[in-house]
């Protein structure tokens, strides 16, 4: 499992986020577990966040997070349109 990390900016989102939608709080840490075992559907992005990957939170939201080779860094959640 890797190691959890995250970016100030992230921090800030996810507090955010989670006083707009505390229901998808749970889901959120499964997610990011998930993500660090490296059980979770991702996909590499490309563009302007190549070297970046992307998780579905919900049909609405994504999680966006880079890999290292002993730790995941989450970047930004929130709206697709916000985060791409």
């Amino acid at each position: 499992m890797r190691e959890i990390r995250s970016t100030s900016r992230y921090q800030r989102r996810l507090e955010t986020f989670l006083d707009k939608h505390p229901d998808l709080e749970e889901l959120i840490e499964s997610l990011v577990d998930r993500i660090a075992a490296g059980n979770a559907r991702a996909h590499a992005l490309h563009g302007p966040l190549k070297g970046y990957h992307a998780a579905r939170v919900s049909q609405s939201y994504r999680l966006i997070f880079a890999l290292e080779p002993d730790a995941v860094v989450f970047i930004d959640i929130g709206a697709h349109d916000d985060v791409y």
